[in-house]
């Protein structure tokens, strides 16, 4: 499954980026466990669990580049494989962040059937990621 999607978020680009390396920050139904984490990001590695059809499927995450504030780029292993690109830019007092994905699930036969499931679980992701990132946002905002 390819896809590209592009959401603006109100937060800077820092803090989206930081949400999305924060491995206790995870979709119901999700885990993840950080199993190396590298000063630099690019290497750290985490690994992920969740059900899908209501089967246990796991992985592994390795991060393959990283520019803080712009752009995180990570490979799959596992039971979803893959790349995921996601750039980050300032825009109108929050970020337009874009994810693009080219991944599979690891099912042969089936997984191109599995694709509108993996596509809807996807940007459901997305979304939930939008949500908690402004909530943290305002809640920073409302603190300070």
């Amino acid at each position: 499954m390819k896809a590209t999607k592009t959401i603006h978020v109100d937060a800077k680009p820092e803090q989206v980026l930081s949400f999305l390396l924060d491995s206790t920050a995870t979709p119901r139904g999700m885990t993840m466990e950080f199993v190396h984490e590298s000063p630099d990001v690019v290497g750290s590695s985490y690994e992920w669990t969740f059900k899908m059809l209501g089967i246990p499927r796991k992985g592994v995450t390795v991060f393959t580049d990283y520019v803080p504030g712009e752009r995180m780029e990570f490979r799959n292993f596992g039971a979803m494989e893959g790349t995921s690109t996601v750039t980050v830019e300032p825009d109108s007092g929050g970020s337009k962040v874009t994810h693009e994905m080219d991944s599979r699930i690891a099912v042969p036969l089936i997984s191109r059937f599995l694709d509108p499931v993996m596509q809807k679980v996807w940007e459901k992701n997305i979304e939930w990621a939008k949500h908690e990132i402004e909530k943290q946002e305002k809640v920073g905002k409302t603190t300070s």
